[in-house]
């Protein structure tokens, strides 16, 4: 007996559909378009809450933001929610070449920004605030970085980890933005949603299943390396 060597598992949406119609306890004999068209819309919800729920894994990208002297702020990728980590990248020759250090920058909240009384002073930078606006229907970028310092040369790089959201999956013939270690929390997720609508006596049985799905996927999804909590007890009590 032999093993087929691939991993390829990759559902489009109308199998994930159908799967949770059938889980949901719906007969897919019976399902017309307003019950496609219904199902679609849970769908976005599905991954809306997802996101609420914090970046995973296969959302984050790193943006490689090459600065400008007196710049203090830029747009982020359409799509980004949040920002986990940043640092400012110097290089000491022509980057990549060279010497290359990184320096990490803070988060600030949004009064602490306000109140900084010169917001165009030229030095390193070293904070920011993550200015998250409302979402636009055209795509704009609604997320937008202001920092401070304010650049002072033209070779300095900010290079920050944001989680995104998931992508919109389209038509029916796409597949899903998740790995396949969410699949079968996905439909789970979704047969929740269809049994709210129409199952209404299932609903908590499937609501409940899928979260027990989702955390096991997602307690497998975690990064890995151990955490360190240090405290510099120097900078918090004003002393350098």
């Amino acid at each position: 007996m032999s093993v087929t060597g691939t991993f390829i598992t990759d559902p489009i949406l109308a199998e994930y559909t159908d799967e949770a119609v059938e889980r949901a306890g719906l007969d897919l004999q019976e399902i017309t378009g307003q019950h496609l068209i219904s199902i679609r819309r849970s769908v976005g919800f599905v991954l809306a809450r997802w996101a609420n729920k914090g970046g995973r894994q296969w959302t984050f990208e790193q943006v490689n933001h090459l600065v400008s002297v007196g710049e203090n702020e830029f747009d982020l990728p359409v799509g980004t929610i949040q920002v986990q980590t940043a640092v400012l990248r110097r290089s000491a020759g022509v980057f990549p070449a060279g010497i290359v250090t990184d320096t990490e920058m803070y988060p600030i909240s949004r009064s602490d920004y306000l109140i900084i009384h010169d917001k165009n002073l030229v030095g390193r930078p070293d904070r920011y605030f993550v200015d998250r606006r409302r979402d636009t229907p055209s795509g704009a970028n609604p997320v937008r970085i202001q920092y401070w310092l304010a650049a002072e040369n033209n070779t300095d790089r900010i290079i920050m980890n944001v989680w995104k959201q998931i992508q919109d999956p389209g038509n029916a013939q796409n597949t899903i933005d998740i790995p396949f270690r969410f699949q079968e929390a996905f439909v789970a997720a979704l047969a929740a949603k269809i049994a709210q609508k129409w199952k209404p006596d299932r609903f908590i049985a499937l609501v409940t299943e899928s979260e027990v799905l989702f955390k096991e996927a997602d307690d497998e999804d975690a990064d890995t390396a151990p955490m360190v909590i240090s405290v510099n007890y120097d900078r918090f009590y004003g002393r350098r």
